[in-house]
């Protein structure tokens, strides 16, 4: 018995030597299920703040190899033409502008199809190809991204003023000239939502080249991407000589496959991307929310992070139609160069609110409901004034 007893023993002891050791745990791998919240639980996390990706999730979210692709129709793009909005709202600029009385484009070009639509790959351009000395840098101090420029980019520019012989003057007569300017921007290198979206004013961000991007609009309240001419770059200058843009310009690299890279900066600090989403498919304006952006994953300060972030369209209104989070800055250099100020040939600044419609929003918070007399309306804040202001309900009046 004893004998048998030992073999039994000896038996068991080899058995439990040769079996394999269990898996040591992976790096990066999620917890078991049991730890794991449910997917749609994000209580935990506040929604406002960009949430940075782990090990195995970065990984996976380097970039994706999904080809460029779009259903965009480039030759029939929806004018923009008045849809500005007293609310934020898809496909509209909520603008804090209650009055459009500028200039712009004098004539139209045979590429507006005349049923709504327009046809980029039509569009003329204004001629040359100038270069200039370009000064542009982006810094992190402390908790702020702080650029620094002259506003001059850094590809070439068309010859402005129009020249009479250019083909685009028959259309766009733009009298000014391309000038230094002194840049100074500081916005939240780590942005967060507001409770609230903001209008926007005439500028609405910087963009890498070292180039003001402007709203959708010329001063006359019209889809400046349609109407005016603009470079090869789809640049042109204002009367104070800032070079900008309306659209995304074509002088922008993007990557090849998968989601956009970073473009610029809105002045709530959130990033301008390019074109296609993480599945390199073109957005639209069905794919983004009021003031054209959405939360996604994407490369921030060289890791990825799902963050809010706005996106460049083909459709109006191009880049941002509002601000998501709280603009540090109504514009660049901060001389007040809104698209109520000088823009094309005499486009006149907006004029100061009425004391009345001001003392209406006192004590309020942007978008309240407010009244003046027998007029109801929301509390915005125009692109020349610091201070709140009652805006007649459906917008400026016409």
């Amino acid at each position: 018995m004893k004998k048998i007893f030992y073999l039994l023993m000896i038996s068991f002891l080899l058995s439990a030597c040769l079996m394999p050791p269990p898996p040591a745990p992976q790096v990066g791998s999620a917890p078991s299920s049991e730890s794991q919240p449910p997917a749609n639980d994000q209580s935990s996390q506040n929604q406002n703040q960009p949430s940075a990706t782990n090990e195995a999730q970065s990984e996976s979210h380097s970039h994706s190899d999904a080809p460029h692709t779009s259903d965009v129709d480039l030759t029939h793009l929806e004018v923009g033409d008045g849809k500005y909005s007293s609310s934020p709202q898809v496909g509209y600029v909520f603008s804090c502008q209650t009055s459009f009385n500028g200039g712009g484009a004098t004539g139209t070009g045979n590429w507006m199809n005349g049923d709504g639509t327009w046809n980029a790959l039509m569009k003329a351009v204004v001629d040359g190809s100038v270069t200039w000395p370009h000064e542009f840098t982006i810094s992190i101090q402390g908790d702020q991204r702080v650029f620094t420029g002259n506003g001059l980019p850094d590809h070439e520019t068309g010859n402005y003023p129009i020249s009479a012989s250019d083909d685009a003057y028959a259309i766009d007569r733009n009298p000014n000239s391309i000038s230094e300017q002194n840049v100074t921007v500081s916005l939240p290198a780590n942005p967060v939502v507001a409770n609230q979206p903001t209008c926007v004013g005439g500028e609405v961000g910087i963009m890498l080249s070292g180039v003001p991007m402007f709203n959708a609009f010329d001063a006359g309240g019209r889809d400046a991407g349609a109407h005016e001419v603009q470079d090869n770059c789809d640049g042109h200058p204002q009367e104070a000589g800032v070079y900008h843009y309306h659209t995304l310009s074509d002088c922008t690299t993007d990557t090849a496959t998968g989601h956009s890279a970073l473009m610029g900066y809105a002045f709530d600090g959130f990033g301008i991307y390019g074109y296609y989403d993480a599945n390199g498919k073109e957005v639209t304006n069905e794919d983004l929310d009021e003031c054209h952006g959405h939360t996604e994953v994407v490369e921030w300060d060289g890791q990825f992070v799902e963050m809010y972030h706005y996106h460049a369209t083909h459709e109006f209104p191009y880049t941002v139609g509002c601000f998501k989070g709280t603009p540090s800055v109504k514009s660049i250099g901060g001389q007040g160069q809104q698209q109520g100020g000088q823009n094309q040939q005499g486009e006149q600044a907006g004029q100061q609110p009425p004391q009345e419609a001001i003392n209406a929003c006192s004590g309020l918070s942007q978008g309240a409901s407010c009244s003046v007399g027998n007029m109801t309306g929301t509390c915005m804040t125009p692109p020349n004034s610091s201070q709140l202001a009652c805006v007649p309900a459906g917008g400026p009046p016409p």
